[in-house]
């Protein structure tokens, strides 16, 4: 848990504030009686949040009034204290500190969030700390204190905001698995589609009329091929046919063993080259050597190049077995090639079949073919359509029977909670999921604002109960519409959780003795007007920060 935050920047009638402490349950950052603001309560959440890898905070225009900062904050966990720091400057690092806060280690803000999950001991597939955390921080300048779309975080999509929920709820595994499939069913239908328009494939038609016609042609044109086949040999047609088969292969093999020949004679080529081109030392050679080096070692030389000449017999006599291997490899090559050439040239006799037949009948075989393809090019794009579909449909079953599991245990638990607020029972609000992409939060038979606010809470502590979000914040807007009786079992709704709930709350004395004995039995931070904002000052007051800056 969050055990205590302290930063420079604080402070109260001009003097430093100290850390600020924190405990299980409910921590209140409490206001002054008049309901005053721009004192702090909302930046102090939203610093809260920051120290829970926030990014709101960094973003604010506080940093414009008071200068870069740092927040010093501790983190308790089972195996002990955890000392870190985060400047305004630099919100993308986070310090690991000792426990005077002096620098150890810096890491990425992504890194520290890791280590927060660990922490907390939150063990869910494929979800982020914050995407756990910050829809139910619901702090002015988040954006996400709606009572519409409570599950939504900012500007996230509803079909986002569910599939957080499915995760938190640990039940995104029974659809992950089909979701992974759907996307390969999908990529494959995108490729193929992809192939088609390139004309990789046969794309000529796309849809069910058109493969009809394809198929009607197809038809005509084997009625045509078996009318100019009846009067003619069968027998000597097939082998005509087996002919030019034939001949193609040939023509293959021959290219194949002419690029054989190509490869042995150049090496032939160089083997002879280097045999031909060895360089001997004479007498005479030596002689012009000692006219320009008349010291040479004339004797030492000559051993050397009595070395060289044997090493030239042995070279000379592997060269001359290679180029009589390689002489022997190319005599047999060009043989084949003389056999290819023959049979090629055999095959292309002309048969007893007129080519005016031959060439009606292969336009008709073509024709055929094309159409053939272009039908199976088509009906496999109907097989991908559709297995994207079938299991599209699955994904849609099996999501809709998670999404029900987490309606009944939500709307379950809201029952619950909202029974203890009133004396008399009042409709509990109710999550209904009707997609994978849309959900309703209302309360039944009540628009009001305050109830629409009082459920939002009842919602979040549902989720707190549930699930293994480790926290929650409201900021003191959340209460301004609901009523005092229901405020002050809220309250109380509030001391129920282990859990750390974070409230900003002001004019306590409006509210029953009950709720302001709560909120100042909790209060972690007291702020109020005249150098007890947050910072000792407020900016939103003409000359107000003149003396701070000077």
């Amino acid at each position: 848990m969050l055990k205590e935050i302290l930063c420079d920047a604080f402070k109260s009638n001009g003097e430093p504030r100290g850390p600020i402490k924190f405990h299980k349950g409910l921590n209140t950052v409490l206001g002054g009686h008049a309901a005053e603001n721009s004192i702090g309560k909302s930046t102090f959440l939203l610093i809260i949040d920051f120290c829970f890898g926030g990014d709101t905070y960094g973003k604010t225009d506080v940093k414009n009034y008071v200068g870069d900062h740092t927040i010093c904050f501790t983190f308790e966990f089972a195996d002990g204290l955890h000392y870190y720091s985060r400047s305004v400057s630099d919100p993308n690092h986070v310090t690991i500190c000792n426990e005077e806060y002096n620098p150890q280690e810096i890491i990425s803000v992504k890194k520290f969030r890791e280590q927060l999950m660990a922490g907390y001991k939150i063990d869910l597939p494929g979800v982020t700390f914050r995407d756990i955390v910050s829809r139910f921080f619901r702090v002015a300048g988040k954006n996400n204190d709606t009572v519409i779309n409570p599950l939504n975080n900012g500007s996230q999509t509803a079909s986002d905001a569910i599939t957080s929920l499915e995760k938190l709820f640990n039940l995104y595994r029974f659809v992950d698995e089909l979701k992974a499939k759907l996307k390969t069913a999908k990529e494959k239908k995108t490729t193929y589609s992809s192939a088609r328009r390139l004309e990789l494939v046969p794309s000529a038609i796309r849809t069910q009329t058109q493969y009809k016609k394809n198929e009607d042609r197809i038809k005509e044109l084997l009625e045509k091929k078996s009318t100019l086949t009846r009067d003619t040999d069968s027998a000597l047609l097939e082998k005509e046919m087996k002919r030019k088969d034939a001949a193609a292969d040939v023509a293959s093999q021959l290219k194949a063993i002419k690029r054989e020949y190509g490869q042995l004679t150049t090496q032939y080529r160089i083997v002879t080259k280097n045999k031909d081109e060895q360089f001997i030392t004479t007498e005479d050679d030596l002689q012009h050597l000692l006219t320009f080096f008349p010291t040479a070692n004339i004797k030492k030389i000559e051993e050397i190049e009595s070395f060289h000449r044997s090493l030239s017999c042995i070279l000379d006599s592997e060269l001359l077995e290679e180029a009589a291997s390689l002489q022997l490899l190319i005599k047999d090559v060009t043989a084949e090639i003389q056999r290819l050439e023959q049979q090629l040239a055999e095959l292309g006799i002309p048969s007893e079949i007129p080519k005016e037949f031959l060439d009606e009948y292969s336009e008709i075989e073509r024709q055929i073919s094309g159409l053939r393809s272009q039908n199976e090019a088509f009906l496999r794009t109907q097989e991908l359509k559709d297995a994207a579909a079938e299991i599209e449909e699955q994904l849609d079953d099996a999501e809709m029977q998670v999404l029900h599991e987490i309606e009944s245990s939500l709307n379950a638990q809201m029952v619950r909670y909202n029974d203890s607020l009133y004396d008399i029972k009042r409709e509990a609000p109710t999550i209904r999921f009707e997609s994978k992409s849309k959900y309703v939060f209302t309360t039944p038979r009540d628009g009001g604002t305050g109830t629409a606010y009082k459920s939002l809470i009842v919602l979040d502590m549902s989720v707190l109960k549930l699930t293994p979000l480790p926290v929650i914040a409201h900021d003191s807007s959340i209460f301004k519409n609901i009523g005092d009786d229901p405020v002050d079992k809220i309250m109380e709704l509030y001391l129920q959780s282990d859990k750390q709930i974070f409230i900003a709350f002001d004019k306590e004395q409006a509210y029953t003795d009950r709720t302001a004995e709560i909120v100042n039995n909790s209060a972690v931070l007291r702020l109020n007007p005249g150098g007890e904002e947050l910072f000792g000052w407020c900016w939103a007051i003409k000359n107000a920060g003149a003396e701070e800056k000077n």
